[in-house]
């Protein structure tokens, strides 16, 4: 008898095996379907609305002649470059909107948004060094993505607009004169809307932007010091329609939060500030099906664990336990919510695909049970489905505002419920004498 309990639980163990290999292989179509489409997609919606955006203030800076040391046909020789010296605005105010629009594209959602960039920064011309002061100054505009759309863009220098536009667009730099400064002083306003995907950044520096730097300086007749910035009345206010967020590596973190009615507001104020980092924010993104059905399929395993050990103890407990081949078809029936939801989802919204498999998946395991038992047995058990199928499931779905999951949250509640519950039951239970085939004779007799 023993042997034949033995044989069950192995019995038993190998359906549990096997159809976690399907939710495996599952999961791993569900991941491949998704990134396949994501590396397609995501190429459209960059084409429609730009990639991440990358605000690049107006920069000031003038040059300095020097020479290096460069090796031509394996002979040294000596060659002058000029090289580019910027200068950091003593007051900087500047004012970003984002609004998240997100698109979909086939069966995937991008986060698409809609950015307002508002910047006035204010440059001490006295300060610079009076041995290059007498050096032309030139000014950066600052529009230098090709893959971005800007709209009403507005650029003045001291209150006047700088018109035709052309000399913004073409981002060349604008020579300045002695003529332009008002008291010493240049005040630059620079505005404009633009779309984005993703995350956005705002330059600080340019550190981390001087990639392979020797083979650049061969290369280009004039270069851009790799230097710190400082930060002098420094104050950026970044206002989005969205409250959960992400920030990008090697960014600098803000200095004030304030969310209200679904809305951020972040500030970064600096002074007498060297920093080499700059400013970023990532939006948060939407659920894609694809994603959430392979994390479900891969986490299905632990959802038949559970089902499986409590529908056991209740059977041991009731004397009316289930043979391996109803384990089978139990399991088939977890199986089927998740093909169910999978396939689903690429036709119909993910609450509408979610629901319908839940449904099919229960409505199989009652039908079934109350046929092979009855149907307090069967509502009992389709009951432990919903708990363990598919309210673990639901916890994919749900992050708290600060953007954490729950699903650990929930599967550690209930796994400490469920010990304790099953703890109670069989606290009275004399394993050791347990004899289930001799049970099952005393129920059937």
């Amino acid at each position: 008898m023993i042997l034949r309990q033995l044989a069950q639980l192995a019995a038993i163990a190998i359906i549990f095996l096997g159809y976690t290999i399907a939710w495996v292989i599952l999961g791993t179509v569900n991941a491949g379907r998704t990134e396949g489409q994501i590396g397609v997609l995501s190429k459209r919606v960059q084409n429609s609305y730009g990639g991440p955006l990358i605000i690049t203030p107006p920069r000031i800076y003038y040059e300095r002649t020097k020479e290096r040391k460069v090796m031509v046909a394996g002979l040294e020789t000596i060659s002058s470059f000029k090289e580019r010296e910027t200068v950091d605005p003593s007051d900087s105010n500047v004012a970003i909107d984002l609004s998240l629009e997100r698109k979909k594209v086939g069966n995937l959602w991008f986060p698409v948004f809609f950015a307002k960039y508002q910047g006035q920064y204010e440059y001490d011309v006295e300060a610079i060094p009076r041995d290059v002061r007498s050096e032309t100054l030139f000014l950066l505009p600052g529009l230098s993505s090709s893959e971005s759309i800007f709209r009403n863009i507005e650029f003045k220098l001291n209150g006047g607009l700088v018109e035709p536009l052309a000399r913004i667009v073409s981002n060349t730099p604008i020579e300045l004169t002695a003529t332009t400064y008002v008291n010493g002083k240049l005040m630059v306003d620079f505005s404009y809307e633009t779309t984005g995907t993703d995350y956005f950044l705002y330059l600080l520096s340019n550190l981390g932007q001087q990639q392979n730097l020797e083979e650049n300086e061969v290369r280009s007749d004039s270069i851009e010091k790799a230097r710190l910035t400082r930060l002098d009345n420094f104050n950026l206010k970044l206002t989005t329609d969205f409250i959960k967020y992400e920030f990008p590596k090697r960014t600098v973190p803000y200095t004030t939060l304030r969310q209200e009615d679904g809305r951020s507001e972040f500030e970064w104020l600096f002074d007498k500030t060297v920093t080499g980092k700059n400013i970023g924010l990532i939006v948060p993104e939407e659920l894609n099906a694809g994603d959430i059905a392979s994390r479900i399929s891969f986490f299905a395993p632990i959802s038949l664990l559970f089902f499986f050990v409590v529908v056991t103890i209740f059977g041991i407990l009731a004397r009316n336990r289930l043979h391996p081949i109803h384990y089978a078809f139990l399991a088939a029936t977890f199986l089927s919510f998740h093909l169910t939801f999978s396939y689903a989802a690429d036709h119909v919204s993910m609450g509408v695909a979610f629901a319908t498999a839940s449904l099919v998946s229960c409505f199989l395991t009652f039908t079934y049970l109350a046929r092979v038992k009855d149907q307090k047995y069967a509502l009992v058990s389709t009951s432990l489905q919903l708990l363990y199928l598919v309210v673990f499931s639901w916890s994919f779905f749900y992050q708290t505002d600060s953007g954490l999951g729950i699903t650990g949250l929930i599967v550690t509640i209930v796994s400490v419920v469920t010990l304790f519950v099953l703890m109670q039951l069989t606290a009275k239970l004399d394993w050791q004498s347990l004899d289930l085939a001799s049970q099952e004779k005393k129920l059937g007799s």
